[in-house]
């Protein structure tokens, strides 16, 4: 079976993340969300077993949803996968702090993997060091920092260089989606 990872940080949007998930889901793949730890410090009791375990940590999204990681950055690269999918909102700024998720970014492309950076997802990619002499479009409000990193920042709905899927915004995740998986 093919497999997705989504890279996931506090702030991720919510429309974005649903979008991509279940249109992978549809498509057959399995769809794992890749964060920097997957346990919080807190920890939870078991009656059944009388044992404690650290809870699940909690994703909080955009609009106040929460998410659970299935595995971290970590054990993302030593993971067999096919595409790697970045939502945007604040979980792109967020995740760039952590080098696995940067590596899980080079990683991808190392292997020539499609990669779907959406919204605000390109500035991953700028951070991981991969744009340069691309086309890309992401939110105009990032097209400066986009072309700082070398890239060629078009604004269009959605754009293709390479494995490097790039979106605008929300409103035409659609179009990427196209590029990404065609028929």
């Amino acid at each position: 079976m093919a497999k997705a990872i989504l890279i996931v940080e506090d702030g991720v949007d919510d429309f974005e993340l649903y979008y991509a998930k279940y249109r992978l889901l549809e498509e057959g793949y399995e769809v794992l969300i890749a964060s920097h730890e997957k346990y919080s410090n807190t920890l939870e009791y078991d009656p059944k077993t009388g044992s404690t375990r650290r809870a699940k940590r909690k994703i909080k999204s955009k609009y106040n949803l929460e998410y659970e990681a299935d595995i971290t950055y970590k054990e993302a690269l030593n993971t067999s996968f096919d595409i790697l999918v970045i939502p945007g909102g604040r979980s792109p700024e967020r995740a760039r702090l952590y080098a696995d998720a940067l590596e899980l970014v080079r990683k991808a492309e190392r292997e020539g993997k499609t990669i779907i950076a959406i919204c605000h997802g390109p500035l991953l990619l700028a951070s991981a060091g991969i744009i340069r002499g691309r086309r890309v479009t992401g939110h105009p409000g990032i097209g400066d920092d986009l072309r700082a990193h070398g890239a060629e920042y078009t604004g269009s709905p959605a754009e293709r260089d390479g494995n490097i899927i790039t979106v605008r915004h929300t409103t035409t995740i659609h179009e990427g989606f196209r590029l990404a998986l065609p028929k």
